[in-house]
């Protein structure tokens, strides 16, 4: 059985800035002691989209808020950040929004990432927006010792999330489907070169990505354990619509309230509940 339905906590967060990094990827900071005081990697928030004056028929709010992963969480500074993809009204909405804005976010939700001991030798697979789920563990990495190495997968080279925001220390090989950065491949085939010394890997990409790795499991390429942060639509983010549901070996499971963090052989790939293409 999914986990009981809880109302989270709501929050009115202010926006600190927004700054496109990369080809419509946008990251947003947002003042809230609260939410960075609470939150921890793996987890999200329901943000609630402000449109006033903002595109057509602009004025009030979007009726359901965006999942957004909390790609940052600096407690010093009492702020968390997000990261998404300009490309609805909502995004396109949120990518305009001047600093000072109020925002207000549900959260934090979903359950915390299990983070491995320190000097842990951890892998990390980003599939193009999938890097916004990442590196708030990565940052939990550095305090810990990790030897990190990032995988980082995108359309092409404009896409990708710049180096040079990445926590110190990590190790990057990047993919593209165009090969105007690093390999011309999916990401998913840089795996076998770094497996041998990973000790956990952390994957989140489309599902595609997904559904390769569980097909290398299977055909006996992926040995090292991973645990996968799954990506879903949502009409409320605490489990009370049902849409997220996925399959697993202990029955449905919610990505909202029981993850989204799932170990790769848990998922029910047959199923149809199982994450689609």
């Amino acid at each position: 059985m999914a986990s009981p339905t809880r109302v989270p906590s709501r929050h009115s967060t202010v926006v600190v800035d927004v700054a496109e990094v990369a080809q419509e990827l946008f990251l947003m900071r947002l003042q809230s002691p609260d939410l960075a005081r609470t939150a921890a990697p793996g987890q999200f928030g329901m943000v609630g989209v402000p449109t006033d004056g903002v595109g057509p028929g602009g004025g009030g709010a979007l009726f359901l808020r965006r999942p957004l992963a909390f790609h940052g969480i600096d407690g010093d500074a009492g702020q968390v950040s997000m990261l998404f993809q300009a490309h609805g009204r909502g995004t396109k909405a949120l990518a305009t929004l001047q600093p000072g804005t109020v925002v207000d976010v549900l959260g934090p939700l979903g359950q915390p990432i299990s983070l491995p001991p320190n000097g842990a030798r951890v892998v990390f697979v980003a599939g193009g927006l999938g890097i916004a789920s990442l590196t708030a563990a990565m940052d939990a990495g550095v305090s810990r010792g990790w030897r990190m190495t990032l995988l980082a997968g995108g359309r092409n080279a404009w896409r990708l999330y710049p180096s040079h925001l990445l926590p110190a220390g990590v190790i990057e090989i990047t993919a593209t489907d165009d090969g105007s950065a690093g390999v011309r491949a999916p990401v998913t085939h840089l795996l076998p070169q770094v497996q041998a010394n990973a000790e956990w890997i952390v994957a989140c990409g489309p599902t595609p990505m997904l559904r390769s790795l569980a097909r290398m499991r299977t055909d006996g390429v992926l040995t090292a354990p991973v645990t996968l942060l799954l990506e879903s639509r949502m009409g409320c983010g605490f489990g009370a619509c049902m849409g997220c549901a996925v399959a697993t070996v202990d029955g449905v499971r919610l990505v909202c309230t029981d993850g989204p963090a799932f170990e790769l052989d848990n998922i029910r790939w047959e199923d149809p509940l199982a994450p689609a293409l």
